[in-house]
């Protein structure tokens, strides 16, 4: 399969690809080859962090009303801590990453505490939901080349963002609203939380936003045309080309 092109700020939302295959990397059983992708622009919904009880239950009930796959970066200790939710995530078809086993600060690790956060987290997914991860975000977007440079090696693939809704506790939801609105484009990924309770309230509108423009929701792993992308056939997003935003969305997002 022909990987799409994108075109959004590379700076802003960045996947690295190292050379060469890392070491214990299990390719998935599927192909991507036979699937007809749709020439809608894609977008993928990235949450970070947890996952949370009840918060993480409450997101992946919206994703599920809403038929939306979307990439879940884990914190490997919340994981450890809530194995059942992981699995949820897995039934459900999302994509399970990396966000360090402690929500570390990674360009202030030496090179074997570093690995041992990432490797920590993925041998959790992995045991947990059978799949193998080699994404991963550094908390707080916190790295240096040198941290680059050595999970690179070690064969990892760093994923980064093109919106950054700051849908952090305190929030304000026009300023939300205002980021997602001029910064989505074909390609792009939106970070937001999995523990938030106003990123909950909002996920339906900001589906619908989205959706009214045309996007397709698909995973990291398959807006990259990554191997992994093979364990989240079939996309499961319905296309609604002719759906446009309603008027009490619009009055809550300001779109004219």
């Amino acid at each position: 399969m022909t990987p799409r092109a994108f075109f959004f700020p590379a700076a802003l939302a960045l996947l690295l690809f190292p050379s060469g295959t890392p070491g214990g990397y299990e390719q998935p059983p599927l192909s991507l080859d036979h699937v007809q992708f749709p020439s809608h622009p894609w977008i993928a919904l990235t949450f970070d962090d947890g996952p949370h009880p009840n918060w993480t239950e409450a997101l992946l009930k919206v994703l599920r009303q809403e038929h939306v796959p979307a990439t879940f970066f884990v914190v490997g200790k919340m994981a450890d801590r809530y194995p059942n939710l992981i699995q949820e995530m897995a039934r459900d078809g999302h994509e399970i990453a990396n966000h360090t086993y402690t929500h570390a600060r990674m360009s202030r690790l030496d090179a074997p505490d570093m690995l041992h956060e990432l490797d920590s987290t993925r041998a959790t997914i992995k045991r947990l939901t059978g799949r193998d991860s080699i994404l991963w975000r550094p908390p707080g977007g916190d790295y240096t080349r040198r941290t680059l440079r050595i999970t690179s090696r070690a064969g990892y693939k760093m994923v980064l963002w093109s919106v950054l809704t700051n849908d952090v506790v305190g929030a304000k939801r026009p300023a939300i609203w205002r980021r997602i609105r001029q910064g989505a484009g074909d390609g792009g990924i939106i970070l937001m939380h999995s523990g938030v309770q106003r990123t909950n309230e909002m996920l339906p509108d900001i589906i619908e936003l989205l959706r009214a423009r045309g996007y397709h929701f698909v995973t990291v792993s398959t807006l990259y045309d990554l191997p992994s992308a093979a364990y989240y056939l079939p996309p499961y997003d319905p296309i609604y080309q002719d759906q446009t935003v309603s008027a009490s969305t619009q009055a809550k997002i300001g779109a004219q």
